[in-house]
């Protein structure tokens, strides 16, 4: 099977940094394209007018952080790359994107950020398997 999209989540752990790595490998082995995806988190409705919109672009800046961390390695082995910023909630934006963007695999960490670490299998990497009707490779 050969995979030309690559959609990878990343929230700055160290799991998504492994899922990228892999995802990487795979793309240079096939000539793929990387999407990278950060979904922010949800704004409570109680926050409202001028402290809502400054929260958002906090996200949206703290997203790019992140991006900041997987781009590099990208950029030094010439994969071709995208990112895109979701909102609402991530498992459901993860599949959209993932078909949206005609993807063949989605490639993802384990656990991420707001994982207990015990656990075997973090709840959105879960979720996204359940969900999403394209092939999902966990990696830990």
């Amino acid at each position: 099977m050969f995979f030309k999209k690559i959609l990878v989540p990343v929230d700055g752990s160290k799991h998504a940094l492994l899922a990228k790595r892999k995802a990487m490998g795979i793309a240079i082995s096939m000539n793929a394209e990387i999407i990278l995806v950060n979904v922010l988190e949800h704004i409570p409705n109680i926050i409202g007018g001028h402290a809502r919109e400054e929260l958002r672009e906090e996200q949206k800046e703290e997203a790019q952080r992140i991006f900041d961390k997987y781009i590099p390695e990208l950029k030094q082995n010439n994969v071709t790359y995208s990112t895109r910023v979701a909102t609402g909630r991530a498992f459901d934006a993860v599949c959209r994107i993932a078909e949206d963007e005609h993807c063949d695999l989605i490639c993802m960490g384990a656990r991420g950020l707001s994982e207990v670490e015990g656990l075997l299998l973090g709840s959105l990497t879960s979720d996204i398997i359940s969900h999403c009707k394209i092939p999902v490779l966990v990696v830990r």
